[in-house]
């Protein structure tokens, strides 16, 4: 059969997509780039924020109405399938993440019979296209019990997928031509929990090192309570060739009272501290966090609070996001911060980010780097990772999967811009440490945080 599957959300929702349409390609169907000719379509659902979730519903309605069969799985299953009622339900089957290995099974009831007439030609199979960067899950849902928090609703408890499966992951995307492999759970440093070999990230992330190959890995997103007792471990674990100096840390509210309310199991202090022992080991870390403007009950004196965090702390990234209530959560019942509030909130941080992120990207100008390339933009440009995982467009395009020697020229509010030189016969540069950046409103910091 023709299948076309689609992947919204974040990085293990994709690699599940992914994930998906090997499993189908595998047992002999037909992966098509579109909707237009397929007979199922594979809708992996998001639903984090309300406007994210009802795009979800818009993009079913659209896929219903073109594809004869569609299966909707991912994060809308089984909690938010009433949302897809009207034309096109009776021709939808909802399947729950935890049994997406059971597609290619389903799939092989609607094939037609022998005597029946296929409404496409009998083709050989294609084989998904080669992608440089793959998502390789390691968990499924997590051990925390956020107030606002609508994926683990939908994902469950955590399960840890035991190491010997996930090396044979990560060995097969290598295999497949990876050159960046991406490991994605709800809460990777939480790996190993639930296990009775008393295994924990680290000793994952030693297996993962040992495979044979030239691919890097980019450790997925962490919650500061689980990361604290495996810390040290995971720090040494980065010393490794094979993975990126990348840490993604969401902290959410630099105020300990709408921390409590999150139930999110940290202090700001803590998380200052985790921050400040990750640094002080590679200076050059590229640090990611996330930040919900708006949760119920936030004042002015707490909006400022995470603003003075930021500030302190000094994130590469930072991904802002307005408070979403979410059906079936406690946060949903309690009253929430007035809109226009939350969008000045918001407006004011967007731009105190986009401040940071300059001043920071701005250090590595004059810096000589390798990088691998990984995307081709436009006007004949390309996309590549420095080793702490920070972008760098070049003005030309090797090719893809090349590493190249790259001296960092200038740098945005996203990204850093460079030029391919030849490789360096000495040590290259450390980063240099800027002065304080004037674009950067004057705050006072948090009391008890540390100097960067």
């Amino acid at each position: 059969m023709r299948v076309y599957v689609e992947s919204y959300g974040c990085a293990q929702n994709r690699g599940e997509g992914a994930a998906i349409a090997r499993d189908l390609v595998a047992r002999g169907h037909d992966l098509v780039p579109g909707p237009e000719g397929a007979d199922v379509g594979v809708l992996v659902t998001c639903g984090v924020i309300g406007a994210t979730e009802s795009r979800m519903v818009r993009r079913w309605r659209t896929l219903s109405g073109r594809i004869p069969r569609v299966v909707v799985t991912g994060c809308l299953v089984p909690l938010r399938t009433g949302l897809l009622t009207g034309p096109g339900a009776e021709r939808t089957t909802f399947v729950p993440i935890r049994e997406q290995s059971g597609l290619p099974a389903l799939l092989e009831t609607w094939r037609p019979t022998a005597s029946g007439t296929s409404p496409y030609p009998e083709e050989p199979p294609a084989e998904p296209s080669p992608t440089l960067i793959e998502e390789v899950g390691i968990a499924q849902g997590c051990v925390s019990g956020c107030t606002y928090c609508y994926s683990r609703l939908a994902r469950g408890s955590l399960e840890s997928v035991p190491s010997l499966e996930v090396v044979r992951r990560v060995k097969a995307a290598a295999d497949r031509g990876a050159v960046e492999v991406r490991l994605t759970a709800l809460d990777t440093s939480a790996w190993g929990v639930d296990l009775p070999t008393g295994e924990r990230l680290p000793d994952l992330l030693e297996a993962v090192a040992a495979i044979p190959g030239t691919f890097r890995v980019r450790v997925g997103m962490m919650s500061p309570q689980s990361l604290g007792p495996v810390l040290d471990g995971y720090l040494e674990s980065l010393r490794a060739p094979r993975f990126f100096r990348f840490l993604h840390l969401p902290v959410q509210s630099g105020s300990d009272r709408i921390l409590r309310a999150m139930h999110r199991g940290y202090s700001a202090a803590e998380f200052y501290h985790v921050v400040a022992r990750a640094r002080s080991e590679f200076p050059d870390l590229h640090l990611a966090t996330d930040v919900i403007v708006g949760f119920p009950g936030e004042t002015d004196d707490d909006a400022r609070a995470t603003e003075s965090l930021l500030e302190t702390v000094m994130p590469e990234t930072v991904n802002v996001t307005r408070f979403s209530s979410r059906p079936g959560t406690p946060a949903a019942r309690w009253r929430p911060v007035a809109s226009s509030t939350a969008k000045r909130r918001s407006r004011s941080l967007a731009e105190l980010r986009r401040a940071i992120a300059r001043s920071r990207f701005e250090r590595w100008i004059g810096t000589r780097s390798t990088a691998r390339v990984l995307e081709y933009g436009s006007g004949g440009s390309a996309m590549a990772r420095l080793d702490n995982y920070l972008p760098v467009v070049l003005d030309h395009r090797p090719p893809l999967g090349s590493l190249v020697t790259v001296v960092v020229d200038g740098a945005r509010s996203t990204y850093l811009l460079g030029r391919e030189v030849e490789p360096p016969t000495d040590r290259a540069p450390e980063p240099r440490e800027p002065a304080r950046d004037d674009r950067l409103p004057r705050r006072e910091p948090c009391a008890e945080a540390p100097a960067f």
